[in-house]
């Protein structure tokens, strides 16, 4: 099974400009955990993460936080995260997102952003009990590859 069968596509993106607020507002309206960040030509600039939008914005009580100095997406996102092309075995893509204990895996293809693979996607996989790429498209309802 690869990369392509089970990436979310089209993509929610964050750009880099975004205020930190917005991009986090736009997380919590979709469910996500993060979001990839582009440039103009859709080129992985960036993740940002439920934690990189949460880290230095919630201060004990008492303390006061600096509202005019509100960070945008590029000061506070993972620059340049781990991409993989769509052709990427789900197997080693998994096995990535574990051993570097994240959530989501941009995919690229020819330097632009095509997809993004989650935990939740491989879940969806474990739990539908589907074991190759065909069942996968079957449930999409998607051509078989080849067709």
């Amino acid at each position: 099974m690869l990369a392509r069968d089970v990436m979310s596509s089209p993509v929610i993106t964050l750009r880099p400009d975004v205020p930190a607020h917005a991009a986090a507002a736009l997380l919590v309206s979709h469910g996500f955990t993060g979001a990839p960040v582009v440039d103009r030509e859709r080129r992985v600039v960036g993740i940002a993460t439920e934690a990189d939008l949460v880290r230095g914005r919630i201060v004990p009580e008492g303390w006061t936080l600096d509202e005019a100095a509100e960070p945008t997406v590029a000061e506070v996102m993972t620059p340049s995260p781990t991409v993989l092309p769509p052709d990427s075995d789900l197997a080693d893509v998994v096995a990535l997102m574990l051993d570097l204990g994240i959530r989501s895996v941009p995919i690229v293809d020819d330097g632009a952003l095509v997809g993004v693979v989650t935990r939740r996607d491989a879940l969806r996989v474990v739990a539908n009990r589907e074991l190759t790429s065909d069942e996968v498209r079957r449930r999409r309802g998607t051509p078989a590859a080849g067709r």
